[in-house]
């Protein structure tokens, strides 16, 4: 049994060997075929980087649920006050700012780099209204629950707009669906494309050998033992593209890295690029020497069944 199983693992490391070595005769075909693999398999690996960071960046965001008042402009500071005073006796509020008109021009002056623009304007004509701030309650920080309290908030005499500053968090939400379903389309494409790229490369092979074929099938060769390298080949092109789509994907991270600092400095966020995981890249390689053989057994069997020794 053990000299079976030795002969057994000798000959699949023969054949395999054998394999690689044969696609190193042939280096320039070879390196077009793996060019073309490597960049079909780095573009769904990018969409994939992209739909992760979109999604980190997702999860990282807590809803705020913070809702923002404005009044009307002719309601004056006396009746805001008391506005917002019987707004903090509701049970679905935490807590409750008033903001003048007054307050509000100073806080937009001293931050929004308009000094001499809103220079021009004195109290009485200040475009801005007051507006109250609002933080649910823990127990209604929900986006249904806050919504309704902003609901309920906007049909307030007093009130000129309401605003729920999680609005946002909807379009980024929206944004990462849309990343997500890409990065699966593309991938599926892709992905397929290698399959199609492998099958057709190795159906051209058996074609080519096909009076070798013959002659093996002549002396009691079985279609499994012919078979048996070009299904070494298959795993072959998938793993060297996949390492070459690991490194390529690897290089656009770094270039891309930069971009998403700078960008992320803009809104004060320390977040960076984040690249594929050891646990990915390894099930990359895996998918890719997957489809390799797959394609290897579906398009180079049929065609071995068709040649039939003369």
């Amino acid at each position: 049994m053990a000299r079976k199983s030795t002969g057994f693992f000798a000959i699949h490391r023969q054949q395999g060997g054998a394999a690689l070595k044969d696609m190193f005769r042939r280096p320039l075909g070879n390196f077009l075929t793996l060019a073309v693999l490597a960049f079909a398999l780095t573009l769904p690996c990018t969409f994939y980087l992209m739909a992760k960071n979109i999604t980190v960046v997702a999860d990282s965001w807590q809803n705020p649920s913070q809702i923002t008042v404005y009044l009307n402009n002719k309601v004056s500071d006396s009746d805001g006050e008391a506005f917002a005073d019987s707004i903090k006796k509701w049970p679905e509020t935490e807590s409750v700012r008033y903001i003048s008109a007054a307050q509000g021009l100073e806080e937009f002056r001293s931050h929004g780099g308009f000094e001499k623009a809103l220079s021009l304007f004195d109290a009485k004509d200040n475009p801005l209204p007051a507006v109250i701030i609002v933080k649910p309650a823990p127990d209604w920080q929900s986006d249904v629950q806050a919504r309704a309290l902003a609901d309920k908030l906007g049909k307030e005499p007093l009130v000129n707009e309401v605003r729920l500053d999680s609005d946002w968090l909807q379009r980024l939400a929206a944004i990462q669906d849309l990343a997500i379903t890409l990065a699966m389309l593309m991938s599926g494409l892709m992905l397929f494309a290698v399959f199609l790229i492998v099958g057709n490369t190795l159906r051209l092979q058996v074609l080519s050998h096909k009076d070798e074929i013959q002659v093996m099938k002549m002396v009691g060769a079985t279609d499994s033992y012919i078979l048996r390298p070009y299904l070494y080949v298959g795993v072959w092109y998938g793993l060297i593209a996949a390492v070459i789509a690991w490194i390529l994907t690897a290089v656009v991270t770094l270039l891309l890295d930069e971009a998403v600092a700078k960008l992320a400095n803009l809104y004060g966020s320390n977040f960076r690029m984040i690249g594929l995981g050891w646990d990915e890249s390894l099930i990359m390689v895996m998918l890719a020497a997957f489809l390799g053989l797959l394609a290897a057994r579906l398009s180079a069997g049929r065609h071995l069944k068709e040649i039939e020794p003369v």
